[in-house]
């Protein structure tokens, strides 16, 4: 009778991270690719509908086609994937959309700018708006603190940038702007975009004044913020 030759576990483990092309990413370089990766996956997965209470570090791995165990060596929990997540989507708005206005403008005109370039964001938004009673749990006080240094940090030049931009307003009090932007959605979002019950509901013309907008109503708290 032929027998089947015998595998070691590790042999096991080394060939299919060989043929799957999943090596350890061993250089600063290649981890900062790998967790860059694990973010884009991330950001498909929610962009193509899927809902945030669905993500989880064994949907992730699946879709990026890598183990469990080699997630955790990127972000602690689901949590750190999103609040990475968020990070990402607040630099590419600023990126976006602010680094490039430019001056002089009245500080109506740029909290109108504020408010339509977030609400063209819905994965900022969402992410925003979920960010105290989901992202922020389930996560060292450690990797929150540095979460809330680069969000300042983010927040700090922001504030720089459009003082320069609206100059009537100081640096310090565009960056309170900012903020209050991103409080004002974590109300705003959910009410702006109910579930589907809720918005089945809203469709009675009787209830239209609960039919909002989210960009109008950023526009209209952002305005009365700079006034």
């Amino acid at each position: 009778m032929n027998r089947r030759p015998v595998v070691s576990c590790q042999l096991r483990r080394y060939i299919f991270r060989v043929i799957t092309g999943l090596q350890r990413a061993r250089s600063p370089q290649a981890k900062a690719e790998r967790r860059e990766q694990l973010l884009v996956v991330a950001r498909e997965m929610l962009a193509a509908g899927m809902d945030l209470s669905a993500l989880s570090l064994n949907a992730l791995a699946r879709r990026a086609g890598m183990a469990k165990s080699n997630v955790y060596r990127y972000f602690e929990t689901r949590e750190a994937v999103l609040l990475a997540l968020l990070l990402t989507e607040w630099e590419a708005w600023v990126r976006e959309a602010v680094a490039p206005m430019a001056g002089p403008q009245s500080p109506e005109a740029v909290a109108r700018h504020l408010a339509s370039s977030l609400a063209a964001r819905p994965l900022l938004c969402q992410l925003t708006a979920a960010l105290p009673t989901v992202l922020e749990r389930n996560l060292s006080a450690a990797a929150i603190a540095a979460f809330k240094r680069d969000a300042l940090a983010l927040l700090t030049a922001v504030g720089a940038q459009l003082a320069a931009v609206a100059p009537s307003r100081g640096a310090a009090e565009w960056t309170a702007v900012v903020y209050d932007a991103s409080t004002l959605l974590a109300g705003l979002y959910p009410v702006t975009h109910p579930g589907a019950e809720a918005a089945q509901a809203l469709e009675d013309p009787a209830l239209g004044f609960f039919r909002r907008d989210l960009g109008e109503e950023l526009a209209r708290h952002l305005g009365a913020l700079v006034r």
